[in-house]
């Protein structure tokens, strides 16, 4: 399997969903990001990798932070312009697949990763995680958000014996993309080294958002790490 397999049914599934007229997201940003936003002085810069409609870095853009958000799913990208129009918010967007280099982008005080890595090959997921901490500045920060072995989609994978494409990865049947699933406290071991900001693994309460019309949960971790200054 090559990234192309990935990135066309990410690709696909998603723009499909950023053309309806609502929005798949909502337009609240995630709830780390007003967090990420606290720790940050006014002018940094910040990398939002997946940014999807655009309701992180177009709440960081509006704190006037430096943001350059990446995504591959263009109508994404499309909504967002449509809400920037001409109000003055300064927010730069790029067609950008988390897989390829975005290195060359620079060095960010903040870098996001808000359910990026799920959407990953699973034998990239460690290669891509110390790619994105490489572009943390020395004292800068990192936020993740992943899904976990608690989620209830990979519970129900498990109990259907469905095919492997990877360590804790499946194809979802109804979106033909593939999701991979961390287990308990994976995420942290990424990380040694750095302070821990905040750290949380459980379920988290979603509100209904795409297809799921109803609340439900999900099992993530959730980190906001800073880099050592060394």
């Amino acid at each position: 399997m090559d990234n192309s397999d990935y990135y066309q049914a990410c690709k696909e599934y998603f723009n499909g969903q950023y053309s309806r007229d609502e929005s798949y997201w909502g337009d609240q940003p995630n709830l780390l990001v007003p967090l990420v936003g606290s720790y940050l002085a006014p002018g940094s810069r910040a990398l939002v990798v997946g940014c999807g409609e655009g309701r992180d870095a177009l709440f960081l853009a509006r704190l006037g932070f430096d943001v350059i958000a990446t995504e591959i799913a263009e109508e994404g990208l499309n909504r967002i312009r449509r809400m920037m129009g001409n109000n003055g918010i300064k927010l730069e967007l790029l067609t950008l697949d988390a897989h390829q280099p975005h290195d060359h982008l620079g060095l960010f005080d903040s870098v996001l990763l808000i359910t990026v890595l799920p959407f990953l090959r699973s034998d990239m997921i460690s290669e891509r995680i110390e790619h994105f901490k490489s572009l943390v500045k020395p004292g800068g920060i990192i936020c993740v958000q992943t899904f976990t072995v608690e989620d209830s989609n990979y519970k129900q994978y498990i109990k259907e014996k469905r095919e492997s494409f990877g360590h804790n990865t499946f194809r979802h049947l109804s979106k033909n993309y593939y999701i991979s699933f961390f287990d308990r406290g994976e995420l942290a071991s990424y990380f040694n080294g750095w302070e821990f900001i905040h750290y949380n693994e459980g379920l988290l309460w979603d509100k209904p958002h795409g297809q799921e019309s109803d609340f439900h949960q999900h099992g993530m971790a959730l980190m906001i790490a800073r880099k050592p200054n060394r």
